[in-house]
């Protein structure tokens, strides 16, 4: 295959000096190569090393032996391998689902800040209500006790 990742395994693996011998490691090499071109046969395609398995049709425990199993994992594991599409896109389906967790939780912080903040608005209104309503009485009572004084109190400027 012309795929950039199987020929990365298979320049990794001549250059450990790692043969791939028939049977096993050539399953190993052809499950890979199926994988990361995105056409598996067994899998849903995201590059696991039980995916991989599967795809091979051997067990975990025979990979791990398997001398290729290092170097595959440490083939996967450099940041500049190609990846499956499928991967790719798993990547970014995780990135996005914390980016919403974190959105969501700073919205709700803010529902929250903005819930206090109505509170101690109402609040502040509901008590300058009960004070302007003191003050209104009071000026009414002012005004009778002005009414009722006979001209006896002058009004001062």
């Amino acid at each position: 295959m012309n795929d950039p990742a199987a020929l990365r395994l298979r320049h990794a693996l001549e250059h450990a000096g790692i043969p791939v011998r028939p049977g096993v490691d050539q399953a190993i090499v052809h499950a890979f190569e199926r994988i990361m071109s995105g056409s598996p046969e067994h899998t849903n395609g995201i590059f696991t090393a039980t995916a991989l398995c599967i795809e091979a049709g051997i067990s975990r425990a025979t990979y791990y032996r398997s001398p290729l199993a290092k170097t595959i994992t440490g083939l996967l594991q450099a940041p500049d391998t190609p990846r499956s599409q499928d991967d790719t896109l798993t990547t970014e389906i995780t990135r996005l689902k914390r980016a919403d967790r974190a959105l969501r939780s700073q919205h709700a912080a803010e529902q929250r800040e903005m819930r206090a903040t109505i509170a101690a608005y109402a609040n502040s209104i509901q008590a300058l209500s009960l004070r302007n309503a003191e003050l209104e009485a009071e000026n009414a009572a002012l005004r009778e006790h002005v009414g009722q004084a006979d001209g006896s109190l002058a009004s001062l400027r």
